[in-house]
């Protein structure tokens, strides 16, 4: 016997009424997701629904009249603990998308976002994922990868990185001067002008600091 589906219930605050209507025909369309409350404003919303009401997911447009959605995505978490925010709007811009995650929307979705994929995005926010617009992953990864901490350069000549290598591999600077065919004074340069730049005092040093930085 097929078990019985688990109905998702949905309340949309969307100041639209064309486009809420649409959207909630579509949820009410599923066979698993219902929407019976639909709202204009944070504050319809905040207002009409007792704190105890079992709602799975807030599909959340941002910019709407009075409260502002990025600003109720906080009260609507306190009011309804248990229940995830979609957020579904027009804005694109980094900043608005930034501070909407950080309030605690679990997903944010485009309006020019197919209607199926709004639908995926309800079910797979009810399930614990986050669901994003492939243009805003793509801003918030670019972002992520340019915030993170560079490795700095280390201007290392071609000669002291073949000796780096070589101390790596456990060559004292006799075998290294014989194998590079120079003189135990130059390797012994090589060596003091790897610790200065790599700002180490000795090889155990150089050659961590080297395999951290990639350098060999």
């Amino acid at each position: 016997m097929t078990p019985p589906i688990s109905v998702r219930n949905i309340c949309l605050i969307e100041d639209h009424q064309d486009y809420r209507n649409a959207l909630k025909l579509a949820i009410n369309d599923s066979d698993h997701l219902t929407c019976h409350l639909d709202f204009s404003s944070v504050e319809a919303c905040l207002d009409n629904i007792p704190d105890n009401s079992s709602i799975d997911v807030i599909l959340l447009d941002l910019g709407l009249p009075g409260m502002h959605g990025v600003t109720a995505i906080p009260q609507l978490l306190k009011q309804f603990p248990q229940t995830k925010i979609l957020v579904l709007t027009v804005y694109d811009h980094k900043p608005v998308v930034l501070q909407a995650l950080a309030a605690g929307a679990s997903g944010y979705l485009l309006k020019s976002d197919h209607i199926l994929t709004i639908l995926r995005g309800i079910d797979e926010v009810a399930n614990g994922g986050a669901p994003l617009n492939s243009h805003i992953a793509r801003m918030i990864l670019t972002t992520f990868n340019a915030v993170r901490p560079a490795k700095p350069e280390i201007d290392l000549t071609e000669r002291e990185r073949e000796t780096l290598g070589l101390l790596a591999k456990g060559l004292i600077k006799k075998e290294i001067a014989d194998q590079l065919g120079v003189s135990y004074h130059t390797v012994d340069t090589h060596v003091r002008n790897i610790y200065a730049k790599l700002q180490v005092h000795n090889l155990s040093g150089a050659v961590a600091k080297a395999i951290h930085l990639d350098l060999i």
